[in-house]
């Protein structure tokens, strides 16, 4: 089995246990994911070109973040991209964001998660660790004596 990456053109053999977002990352490609690929962010979308029949269907948790839209464009969620033959791979669009300054990787860095239970916000305000946490906590519980 091999993806084939555009407009790179790039080919590779794959392993079928591996996402398209983990296979290009180990190529160095720069493919958005602030949810670190546990498909809750919709960031990794691109283009299937060629071999949508050898892609598993997109599943409901896929479909709640892309919706129907996808049998008419043909973009998926790189992270959710399994594959079991060959398969063309368009990183247009990804390309296009990162080199027109959409993408802060300072940012990226700080919201990526490891788990889905690692990161909270408080008042769109991102907490990264526990003492964060009680921070805030304690703040709401001096603001709620008052």
């Amino acid at each position: 089995m091999k993806i084939k990456f555009v407009p790179k053109n790039i080919e590779v053999d794959i392993e079928s246990n591996k996402s398209v977002l983990e296979i290009s990352r180990e190529l160095g490609f720069n493919i958005q994911s602030s949810c670190n690929g546990m498909c809750s962010c919709g960031d990794c979308r691109v283009f299937v070109k060629e071999g949508g029949a050898n892609l598993l269907l997109p599943s409901n948790k896929e479909l709640k973040l892309i919706g129907q839209g996808h049998y008419l464009d043909q973009r998926r969620l790189a992270c959710q991209l399994y594959c079991f033959g060959n398969v063309v791979i368009d990183l247009s669009e990804q390309e296009d964001r990162f080199n027109q300054g959409k993408i802060s990787q300072q940012f990226l860095k700080k919201a990526q998660k490891q788990s889905p239970e690692e990161a909270y916000s408080k008042s769109d305000i991102l907490i990264e660790d526990d003492e964060d946490i009680k921070k805030i906590k304690s703040k709401e519980i001096d603001n709620f004596k008052e």
